[in-house]
């Protein structure tokens, strides 16, 4: 089965060598999000392959911008052309974050629970035709270059989880980064590849998928405009990245510190009453630091009330009635939801004369995570 949408090479002139190949190609289908179809990187992995002698790739891509590996599974035909194509390797890219982290009103990458989950569910219909999984470790955006060591232990835990290889092209950019920062990996956004971000991916999956190196493949994607010492470069810290992960580099990591909310004090409260009143103070919400302003009334156990919270900054003024409010034995638990349904969930103990406490939207999508504290006085 020829995959005539990336045979034809846009915009790409391909020098191919004179062999005869009598081999099956080795067929690779790409799932992933704009990481993947940047500067078409598919396309570019299917040239180099195929300029060098040995087995010819052929590669098809099912992309969603920003798309999650759930996305992909229900939001593509991902799904659709793994079952009805003949595949050697699926390649599976998650979002270069892993979903939405937002924890102390800090962005961070998220917990691995989304990826894993999906990696499990992707590889179950991987295995049933037969083809091998292979996992895309991406880089940290260029302002975070941190987020590098989540994304690591990320991708080594599911690639442990579901037995699959890894494509290391994080590892790749980070040398690059490190010993030649005057190649621009980055397109302008800082976060999606240049074209020369996108070959050096591209050259981490030709020696995954081919066991051979960029090396003198250098004028085979001519609309490419780098030299050939930025080339022989990129292919050098490419190979260098596969040596590192042969030597063992992603195998037992530790786990990263994903981001924490303080921890709550031993509450001070003898009485529910003593939760009631007007509590004004600051809290750390998704995006940034707002003030509170937080009214209860207690009746028994349990209670009503106002929320108000405002970024002056951000010119955002929101207020909510209080749902679901009591206490138990000596916190105070309530929730607030919007018109989007987005539910907030907080929890506060007194420490003194401070209303101390924990908010998180509720959320069953493990590729979402928001967290906060506050500290509050009472009026």
């Amino acid at each position: 089965m020829r995959l005539a949408a990336l045979m034809l090479l846009a915009g790409m002139c391909v020098a191919q060598p004179n062999t005869t190949q009598t081999e099956e190609p080795l067929r690779v289908l790409f799932l992933g999000n704009s990481y993947t179809y940047y500067n078409e990187m598919p396309a570019m992995v299917m040239a180099l392959g195929n300029a060098q002698p040995g087995r010819r790739l052929e590669v098809k891509a099912t992309t969603r911008g920003g798309a999650t590996l759930e996305d992909l599974w229900s939001l593509t035909t991902g799904l659709t052309d793994l079952r009805t194509g003949k595949w050697d390797v699926v390649v599976l890219q998650d979002q270069s974050t892993l979903g939405q982290n937002y924890v102390e009103a800090r962005w961070g990458v998220n917990e691995p629970t989304g990826l894993l989950r999906w990696a499990r569910y992707w590889n179950e219909e991987i295995q049933r035709k037969g083809a091998k999984p292979m996992l895309y470790l991406t880089w940290g955006r260029k302002a975070y270059p941190e987020f590098q060591t989540a994304l690591n232990y990320a991708y080594s835990e599911a690639a442990r989880e579901i037995g699959a290889t890894i494509a290391p092209a994080g590892l790749a950019w980070k040398r690059i980064r490190e010993t030649q920062p005057q190649i621009e990996l980055f397109d302008p956004d800082g976060s999606h590849p240049s074209p020369e971000g996108s070959y050096l991916t591209a050259c981490v999956f030709v020696e995954m998928l081919t066991g051979k190196t960029c090396e003198g493949t250098n004028g085979v994607i001519v609309r490419l405009k780098m030299s050939d010492e930025t080339q022989r470069l990129l292919a050098e810290a490419a190979h260098f990245a596969v040596t590192q992960l042969q030597a063992g580099v992603l195998t037992n990591l530790p786990r990263p510190n994903y981001g924490l909310t303080r921890t709550m004090p031993a509450s001070t409260a003898t009485k529910p009453e003593d939760f009631a009143g007007r509590w004004k103070g600051k809290g750390m919400m998704m995006d940034g630091e707002y003030e509170m302003d937080l009214r209860v009334e207690m009746k028994g156990k349990v209670c009503v009330g106002q929320l108000d919270l405002q970024n002056a900054a951000k010119k955002i003024k929101l207020s909510y009635p209080l749902a679901n409010c009591t206490v138990d034995i000596a916190t105070l638990l309530f929730a607030t939801s919007d018109p989007r349904l987005v539910v907030d969930e907080y929890k506060a103990v007194l420490e003194g004369d401070k209303l101390t406490g924990t908010h998180s939207v509720r959320e069953t999508n493990p590729y979402k995570r928001i967290q906060g504290s506050f500290e509050l006085k009472k009026d």
